[in-house]
């Protein structure tokens, strides 16, 4: 019964419930995100559920962000500015960044652009050394 319970419960959500964020794991997830993203309704229920992630402070959600949209073996493969030897993707310039800039800045309004470019770019910089994350060595 109290699986039947939990299936309803779950069939009745509303799509801007942050449980309905999928991870992104290749890059194919990523470039399907970035084409649902292009329409408007999409972009805003997503920068919506980013925003209901929360944190104990700006770095904090930022953080967990990332995580909930991003695998750490995907997340290894950007940086903000594309540029490096390492050859990673620029997000910077990407509407899933937007909607994750956007999201923080919503949870938290006294954050500034800068200071969540600079928190994510932290993240990226570490997502190697982190489980899945591949290490420095290798390109996945």
């Amino acid at each position: 019964m109290l699986v039947t319970i939990c299936d309803k419960i779950t069939q009745t959500l509303p799509a801007y419930c942050t449980c309905h964020i999928d991870m992104m794991e290749t890059m194919e997830d990523f470039e399907r995100e970035e084409q649902r993203l292009s329409d408007k309704k999409a972009f805003d229920a997503l920068v919506l559920q980013l925003s209901r992630i929360g944190g104990k402070d700006t770095k904090d959600c930022v953080h967990k962000v990332l995580d909930k949209l991003f695998n750490n073996g995907l997340m290894a493969k950007f940086n903000m500015k594309g540029k490096g030897k390492m050859e990673k993707r620029a997000l910077e310039k990407t509407l899933v960044y937007k909607a994750i800039k956007d999201g923080v800045m919503k949870f938290d309004s006294t954050a500034t652009e800068g200071f969540v470019r600079q928190c994510a770019a932290d993240h990226l910089k570490h997502a190697p050394q982190r489980r899945g994350g591949g290490g420095h060595g290798t390109q996945d």
